[in-house]
């Protein structure tokens, strides 16, 4: 499923880049200074959350499993099962056995799966690049605001600016991993994130949430911050 999902942005052995090249000049589109890059993510296998992990392949399942199901297992089912292998991933080291609480282990096909399914290229918001990625820009030019409100500023100002669900979950899994990096704690992001769509009445957002509904709550949240700045104004 997922080799056919990515197939025309994937490359399966060497003939696949040739034929991909021919047509990337066949549409005029291979300049002289056109630049081909390598990425090389070195600790993707230990630094990613496992919730970071499964959310990525829930919404891929619901955009490309239209019944679904996949072989009788419900998307649900299949999350849970996803989630319970890599909650029991155990290792030995220094003589004691340790539980691995991110990413999964180097070389497993599951890793790969959910690697590639987590880091496929997609457009991003354009943030400060003097203070990211370790910073956190999103609300640098909004008056300061507790702690415990910032996770649902960065998400609110992603909406606003976000037409479609997909771009606004790209841009919402960029922003844990900002806080994350942060020092924030998972169970914190996790907590603040359903906040967010309960104040926007959007119940388990994990899978009602489409472009219909994102649609209405996106409507919502630009009519509140339109309101709140209305307010600033009149405050001044």
């Amino acid at each position: 499923m997922y080799d056919q999902a990515t197939r025309s942005t994937t490359f399966f052995k060497a003939s696949n880049v040739v034929h991909a090249l021919e047509n990337y000049a066949t549409e005029a589109r291979l300049q002289s200074n056109t630049l081909f890059a390598a990425v090389h993510v070195n600790d993707l296998c230990t630094f990613i959350p496992h919730e970071q992990l499964t959310e990525p392949l829930q919404h891929f399942l619901y955009d490309y499993v239209p019944d679904g199901q996949v072989q009788g297992l419900t998307v649900d089912t299949i999350i849970e099962l996803i989630r319970f292998v890599l909650q029991n991933q155990y290792f030995t080291f220094d003589n004691k056995i340790c539980r691995q609480i991110k990413g999964c282990g180097s070389g497993q096909p599951l890793n790969h799966l959910l690697a590639n399914i987590y880091i496929q290229l997609r457009t991003i918001i354009n943030h400060d690049n003097d203070i990211e990625p370790r910073g956190l820009s999103f609300i640098s030019d909004h008056s300061p605001v507790m702690y415990s409100t910032l996770i649902q500023a960065c998400l609110m100002h992603a909406a606003v600016i976000r037409s479609k669900v997909s771009d606004f979950h790209n841009e919402r899994f960029d922003v844990q991993i900002v806080f994350l990096n942060n020092g924030y704690s998972i169970t914190f992001i996790t907590e603040h994130v359903e906040q967010l769509f309960q104040d926007f009445h959007i119940s388990n957002w994990k899978s009602n949430l489409n472009q219909n509904t994102y649609d209405k709550m996106r409507e919502e949240i630009i009519e509140y911050d339109q309101q709140h700045q209305e307010m600033k104004i009149k405050q001044r």
